[in-house]
Formats: structure tokens, C-alpha cells, sequence
């Protein structure tokens, strides 16, 4: 692993000045900064980052394999066979199984997280599964058909498919309360669907056109809100009982993760143009941009430990720039985790 010294140059001046204004009004215990990297083999990155918060294991899918790699030690430990193009990771540590989709397959790898082989045939799912998430209330795992708008429920227990729910929309990211209820945006239509895990249906739709291109979502279990990353430079925070828009901020441009932090109440933003907003969650109802990084243009994978508050975002480094500052780099460019902590 690097350090913050050999690691100059990453950080970039905050992209805008209502980034600037944040970084001064920040609390230091809210201030995150650049403390490292992990530099991984080649390989353009496929999909969503996923974290096991238990054994810091962080699964990176890369266009021809899913690498897992060892937090603790900063290095890979690593691959999970049969699996090409993975977009997406649902862990069920309970079960000690781990559920890849794999869209260009349209097919689902399962694989044990101790021995990170596969454990059982591929699960068909609809066209292009993208996101996928397990829910711990009715022990299912949900993939999200971008090809097929509609979304397949997998028995995590027993790999057995469930069923299959139309979803009216394309979907883009999920996420659950694991009590039964898993929320979807559909980018298409900007709504969110609410589908109910235990009957395989869609129970709500909850227009949000205040939020147009809804392209990534977190939730907020404790206090019900879903927050939603928006194409306009904005942040929703919506009530999961109504469906009511309770809060905007403003964020980077080209959003596409978000992730919210329970221990912290801090909400993380990764954008395209190179901006990690940091808000605070002052109540349910209330949010306060507290800090807006630079980090780098076209960053689109981000993931929380949970147990660590440590952000990681992945990057692909260019030849010449992973040569200058990486030993290892091979000739055609490597992977990067940068790792931001308070």
C-alpha cells in the first residue's frame, strides 16, 4: 500500500465554490483525506464495488474476472472463477455465500466467501442483470434486469429462482431495509419502485421529478429515507413510508454512487467530475454539505467499510502515471484504490 506521500498530485483543488466553502465550514471529524492506495493488475472495472464489512474483503469486478482483495493487508487475495463482466455483488455472510451478476451472461455466479469458488451452476435471470442486492428479511437475492425491466428473485439458501417481477421501467441501482422491502430506480421514468420481497410484486411508484436521470441510491435504515443521486447535481433524500421528498443538496456533477454512513450520519457522493461531496445528516429531514473533495474525473466505483468509515474509490491509472508512482504497474496500466478516511 502507498502512503499519503507517495501519493502526490491525486488530490486536485476543490472543483467548485461551493466545495470551497464547505471545506472550511467542515468539522475536522467530518474532513476525509486522501491516506493511500492499492494498486491492482489490469483490467477495466465492469461493475459495483461490494465490501464485506466482517473480514474487510472488497470485491472488484473487472471485465474478465471478480478480484477480491484483503483491506487489512492492502493487496489481492484472489479471484472468483466464472465470472466475466460482473456488474454487481450481493454478500449473504450469514449463509457464507456471495451472488455475482453477470450481465453479458445474463446468469448469476454464486460462490463461497471463504473459498471463493463457485458453489453451484449459474442462476438465469432475466436480460443484462446489472444491480444486486441480497435481503436479509426473506433470505432473497434480487437482480436488477436492465435488458428485461423487470427484476429475478433468487432463494439465497438453495440458489432456486423465486420469480420474476415486471418492473414497468429500466432499473438502475437497488437497495433493501432487509426487512422485506427493496427500492429500484427505474432511470428511465424517473420514479422509484417499491417491490415487496415476500410476494414478488411492485406495491409502490413514486414519481421524483424533481430528481431527473435518478442514477444511484443509498439508504438510511434507522431514520427511513432513501437518498437519491440525481444527473442535475443534486441529492434527494425521500421518506420510505411516503414516498415524499424531504430534502435537496446540491453535489458534483455526473453522480453515480452514493453511500450513506450510519455510525457517522455522513452521506458520501462520488460524481464523474471528479468531486467526493460530503454531507451531514443533521435530522431526518435536514442535510449540510460539509466538504467536497477533488479527487479524479470519471471516478465511477466507490464503496464504505462501515466498520472502518473508510471510503474506497477505483480508478484506472494511465501507463505512464502507474509507472512514475506504483512499483508493480505492468505495461498497460492498473487498477487503483484510493482509500480516503477521516
Amino acid at each position: 500500500m502507498t502512503t499519503r506521500g507517495t501519493c502526490a498530485g491525486i488530490i486536485l483543488f476543490l472543483a467548485t465554490a461551493v466545495g470551497a466553502e464547505a471545506a472550511q465550514a467542515a468539522p475536522e471529524d467530518a474532513r476525509y483525506h486522501l491516506i493511500g492506495s492499492i494498486v491492482l493488475r489490469s483490467g477495466a472495472l465492469s461493475g459495483h464495488l461490494a465490501v464485506d464489512a466482517a473480514t474487510h474483503r472488497l470485491f472488484v469486478p473487472h471485465s474478465t474476472r471478480l478480484t477480491v482483495v484483503d483491506l487489512e493487508q492492502g493487496r489481492e487475495v484472489g479471484d472468483v472463477p466464472e465470472t466475466r463482466a460482473v456488474r454487481g455483488v450481493a454478500l449473504a455472510p450469514g449463509l457464507g455465500r456471495g451472488f455475482a451478476s453477470n450481465g453479458a451472461a445474463n446468469a448469476v455466479t454464486v460462490f463461497n466467501l471463504r473459498s471463493l469458488k463457485a458453489s453451484s451452476d449459474p442462476i438465469e435471470t432475466g436480460a443484462s442483470p446489472g444491480a444486486i442486492v441480497y435481503d436479509a428479511g426473506t433470505g432473497r437475492v434480487f437482480t436488477m434486469n436492465a435488458g428485461s425491466n423487470n427484476a429475478t428473485g433468487i432463494t439465497a439458501a438453495d440458489g432456486s429462482t423465486a420469480g420474476t417481477i415486471p418492473l414497468g421501467g429500466r432499473p438502475g441501482m437497488a437497495v433493501t431495509d432487509g426487512a422485506g422491502r427493496v427500492y429500484v430506480d427505474l432511470e428511465d421514468r424517473n420514479e422509484i419502485a417499491v417491490l415487496d420481497s415476500r410476494v414478488l410484486r411492485v406495491i409502490r411508484r413514486w414519481p421524483v421529478a424533481s430528481c431527473p436521470g435518478p442514477v444511484s441510491l443509498a439508504i438510511d435504515v434507522p431514520h427511513g429515507r432513501l437518498l437519491l443521486g440525481c444527473r442535475n447535481g443534486t441529492m434527494a433524500a425521500i421518506d420510505t413510508g411516503s414516498g415524499r421528498v424531504v430534502a435537496t443538496l446540491p453535489i458534483g456533477h455526473s453522480v453515480d454512487l452514493l453511500r450513506y454512513d450510519a455510525g457517522s450520519s455522513l452521506v458520501f457522493a462520488a460524481s464523474g467530475d471528479g468531486t467526493l461531496s460530503v454531507a451531514s445528516q443533521e435530522s431526518p429531514d435536514s442535510y449540510r454539505l460539509v466538504d467536497a473533495i477533488g479527487t479524479r474525473p470519471g471516478i465511477r466505483a466507490m464503496e464504505l467499510d462501515p466498520s472502518t468509515h473508510r471510503l474506497y474509490l477505483a480508478v484506472r491509472e494511465s501507463t505512464a502515471m502507474a509507472a512514475g508512482r506504483h512499483r508493480g504497474a505492468d505495461a498497460t496500466g492498473s487498477l487503483v484504490l484510493l482509500i480516503y478516511a477521516r
